[in-house]
């Protein structure tokens, strides 16, 4: 994605100060641009997100984020500083910076608090119970994610109430956070994955703003006393305890709460003694990481996109 800038001639002798100033604007969005191109293609592509990432790896993605939105920030202000001239163009800079860029870099240095650890897809053959996420993590998570979001996606942008899924179907999905491996069966995995692949990642995005930022631990009801996507991700692993109820049963939720715990410190699914249940588990997992994250960037990439624009007028 490129930047187009149409300057009039300059009439009188030499280069035109403005022409400069405005053509330096636009060459700084060709580079922050290609910077994104690199991001997105490393999620899409063979360097994209899989069971094998590790969860620090998602935390040094969000801090890459964050340092490239600073670094775009110090280059329009040393325009601007070098630029003094043109009052209506600071005045665009300075609230496309604060209102933009700082909460993106913002945001990403919060998530990348919660995303610590091993790799996404930590299910093994030898067999397991899920484990809970560090509600710590998952709060970062929340928090960091929420912030971006409510630069970079509009109102009308995703549903975080979306579900397509059979009803019976969500709630067997609750099987793979449970204190057993038995129940962790090709049927119940497939189901998270239909989940998954049933929303946007816009969806899911909404799903995770709308969870509490202080989400309640069940130690007693486990996935079953789990409302939101936050309290899907640290939902402790209680024996007997596998249903997904009511008010988490949307395939939105669902989804990301499954990224949640994927991203978040410590967390892990439930998987059969079998390395084909381990494989299926975990894939569902880097799904989820990697439908979130993709449409993360990419709205980050075009509101950064129409920020530069808007400057360039």
């Amino acid at each position: 994605m490129t930047l187009f800038l149409i300057i009039g001639c300059n009439n009188g002798g030499g280069e035109d100060p403005q022409k400069v100033f405005l053509t330096s604007i636009a060459n700084l969005g060709k580079g922050f641009l290609d910077v994104f191109v690199t991001f997105g293609d490393m999620i899409t592509g063979a360097f994209g997100i899989k069971a094998e990432t590790k969860k620090s790896d998602v935390g040094q993605y969000f801090t890459s984020i964050a340092e490239t939105m600073e670094s775009v920030k110090k280059k329009l202000q040393d325009e601007v500083a070098a630029n003094g001239n043109y009052e209506r163009v600071k005045i665009v800079v300075d609230q496309f910076i604060t209102e933009t860029l700082d909460k993106i870099a913002e945001g990403a240095k919060e998530a990348a608090k919660g995303a610590t650890g091993d790799v996404i897809g930590n299910a093994t053959s030898a067999g397991h119970g899920a484990t809970p996420a560090s509600k710590d993590s998952v709060v970062s998570l929340v928090k960091g994610i929420k912030t971006i979001v409510d630069v970079v996606l509009k109102k009308d942008e995703g549903d975080a109430g979306a579900t397509k899924t059979a009803e019976d179907d969500k709630k067997d999905i609750g099987k793979l956070f449970d204190g057993k491996k038995d129940d962790a069966k090709e049927e119940n995995i497939a189901k998270a994955a239909a989940s998954i692949g049933a929303v946007t990642g816009a969806d899911i995005l909404k799903a995770i703003t709308t969870s509490k930022e202080n989400p309640v631990e069940n130690a007693t009801e486990g996935i079953e006393g789990a409302t939101d996507a936050a309290e899907i991700a640290i939902a402790k692993a209680v024996n007997d305890k596998k249903e997904i109820k009511e008010s988490a049963k949307k395939d939105a939720i669902i989804a990301a709460g499954i990224a949640l715990r994927a991203m978040a410190k410590d967390g892990k699914f439930a998987a059969k003694d079998e390395e084909k249940s381990a494989r299926a588990v975990n894939g569902v997992a880097a799904s989820a990481v990697n439908k979130t994250l993709s449409t993360l960037i990419i709205a980050i990439r075009n509101t950064v996109d129409s920020g530069l624009k808007k400057i360039n007028e």
